[in-house]
């Protein structure tokens, strides 16, 4: 009998170096077995020689962790949504660096463009501001 997996590789990773002061290297191998490959607690104890209720404390305390992380993560996503500008995304890529380079010089001249749009727009309300009002 196998558990659902329901942790990616890459939240494990991330999620391994966050226990890894409290937990041995083979508890984290063995919460991975469960965590990310799907087996059974009881299965993953017959590879370490440790009982399944280890595991599942194991287990169950990565997955505390993880949904501080999942938390921590949201908060993080909902705070960069307020400050990036209108109509842009953040992304995590992984290519060719020629094409992350290329991306990254477009990206850098889009934000100018904003920035000097922005510029623009606070000098024409600082305009209008000082502007003496005219009497009816």
């Amino acid at each position: 009998m196998t558990y659902e997996a329901a942790v990616t590789i890459a939240e494990f990773e991330a999620l391994q170096r966050l226990v890894a002061y409290s937990l041995s290297a083979d508890r984290i191998e063995a919460a991975r077995l469960v965590m990310v490959d799907g087996l059974s607690n009881q299965e993953a104890a017959d590879r370490f020689g440790v009982t399944r209720q280890a595991i599942w404390k194991t287990v169950e305390r990565m997955r505390e962790t993880l949904h501080a992380y999942r938390e921590a993560k949201a908060t993080e996503e909902a705070a960069l949504s307020r400050v990036l500008p209108r109509g842009w995304k953040r992304v995590t890529v992984s290519a060719p660096g020629a094409i992350v380079d290329r991306f990254v010089a477009e990206a850098e001249v889009a934000y100018q463009a904003r920035m000097h749009q922005v510029a623009e727009a606070e000098a024409a309300l600082r305009f209008h501001a000082e502007r003496p009002k005219k009497a009816s």
